[in-house]
């Protein structure tokens, strides 16, 4: 009987296999045809309250039935669902990065297929140039649209109301670590207070008392930078504050400022932030002691003094005894100092500073300036990461080379009026202000200030002005 059953196993077995050999290759597969999808571009500009139209071409060759979904939409907002095969609609999802997707159904089987691309929301003051100028003692935003249309005063006519009087300083916030990297919003300083404005609407955001969680009972500003996190730091009533980061770049509390840096000093202007891949520092100089004073950043920044090393002894950081005309480190590298002595003299002063470990200061030089007559109250500096300067005097725009102490007037002139702000754009492109009007000029290798071109209808005379590429 045992045997029996095996002899009927194997024949069994026989006939399975042999059925599976004959059944081999019996079979024939038809992969359906992926439609073709083309003129889809990976990212589109969207300007908010404008048309977005995208029209790809689909094609597939056995002719089935399709239908089309779009979805547009992003982490903080609703998904908008369309449907054809192009996307047509006002476009509301405001300004940023959001993403979308195309997907593209054969009705005859059932696939589905998936095109994703992003969508760039913009306003008509995404691209420009933003102008802080002084008209009559009022104090005006303006911005130049890429065409060079000057839309003055549109500050004033988007929100209804003046800015704070006597602007210092325009300080645009730019988060580096988020995309698109771009100016959120636009600081104006002023003597005594400020007001954030919106890069994408030009309103009033908050008022500079608004950015308090306690806000003192003055707001006296002397200096005012923008971190790489996208929050404001610098000195009010001659004491360091930072702005509040450690929390979603898009809570309320962002960016406001809490009680200020502990510590016996008092900040003149001339506050260098540097920022690295070592860490954060402050190099602060003292306007009662007339020293040079450390600021490191735990977090906070927290006040150091003079808990540093010097090396060599062209001059004595902890005693430097000047009374501070300006203060800036060049290309995150060396610093320049220039400040006055007692008797009148102006000094230049060159040092390195080493504030994020072994903590020290290393003197390279201490000299009477070339020219301190040129040097007045209004005079404004610029930098380029070879160490050149640029300032202006009356009006005229000065470029000085402290290597070999060379110092020229640039070639352009500028009607005879007096030259209110300069500011550099790239390491080749200064922009000189004077009433009524912008100078571009080349300061490339070779080239002394020639001017590139001129833009009218500023109100007023120029006193910053900040670039929005993207």
């Amino acid at each position: 009987m045992k045997k029996l059953l095996i002899i009927i196993f194997s024949i069994s077995l026989a006939v399975a296999f042999d059925s599976c050999y004959k059944d081999k290759g019996n079979y024939t597969y038809d992969i359906p045809e992926e439609p073709v999808v083309t003129h889809l571009d990976t990212v589109y500009k969207a300007v908010v309250g404008d048309s977005l139209i995208i029209t790809p071409t689909i094609t597939v060759k056995n002719n089935a039935s399709l239908s089309f979904d779009w979805r547009i939409g992003g982490p903080n907002v609703a998904d908008q669902h369309f449907s054809g095969s192009s996307l047509r609609t006002l476009y509301g999802l405001g300004t940023g990065r959001f993403y979308g997707r195309l997907t593209i159904i054969n009705n005859d089987n059932g696939m589905r297929y998936f095109h994703d691309f992003k969508i760039d929301g913009i306003t008509n003051f995404s691209l420009g140039t933003a102008v802080l100028s002084v008209e009559n003692n009022v104090t005006q935003f303006s911005f130049i649209k890429p065409d060079g249309t000057v839309q003055a005063r549109i500050y004033a006519t988007v929100q209804g109301e003046n800015l704070p009087a006597k602007p210092l300083v325009m300080v645009p916030t730019v988060h580096q670590q988020i995309l698109p990297v771009t100016i959120s919003s636009y600081w104006v300083m002023t003597e005594n207070g400020g007001v954030q404005i919106g890069a994408d609407s030009l309103k009033r955001a908050k008022n500079l008392a608004g950015n308090f969680f306690n806000a003192p009972d003055t707001t006296k500003v002397s200096e005012m930078s923008g971190t790489q996190l996208g929050v404001i730091t610098g000195v009010i009533n001659h004491r360091l504050y930072a702005g509040f980061w450690q929390t979603w770049n898009m809570a309320p509390i962002y960016g406001m400022f809490g009680v200020a840096c502990d510590g016996d000093y008092t900040l003149d202007n001339g506050l260098i932030y540097a920022s690295g891949s070592t860490g954060d520092y402050y190099i602060g100089y003292d306007a009662v002691k007339k020293n040079i004073i450390r600021f490191n950043v735990y977090g906070q920044p927290m006040y150091f003094g003079t808990q540093y090393s010097v090396i060599g002894s062209a001059f004595d950081p902890t005693n430097v005894g000047l009374n501070l005309v300006t203060m800036m480190q060049v290309n995150k590298g060396n610093c320049f100092l220039f400040g006055k002595s007692s008797d009148g003299t102006l000094y230049e002063l060159k040092f390195t500073a080493n504030f994020t470990g072994p903590f020290q200061i290393t003197t390279l030089y201490k000299r009477a300036f070339i020219q301190p007559a040129l040097i007045t109250a209004t005079t404004k500096w610029q930098a380029t990461d070879d160490e050149i300067f640029y300032f202006n005097s009356g009006s005229k725009v000065y470029r000085y080379n402290p290597t070999n102490q060379n110092l020229t007037a640039l070639t352009t002139d500028f009607g005879g009026k007096d030259v209110t702000m300069i500011k550099l754009i790239d390491q080749n492109t200064l922009v000189a202000g004077v009433e009524g009007s912008l100078y571009y000029l080349n300061i490339s290798t070779g080239k002394n200030g020639d001017l590139i071109k001129k833009i009218d209808g500023i109100p007023g005379s120029p006193v910053d002005m900040a670039v929005r590429a993207q």
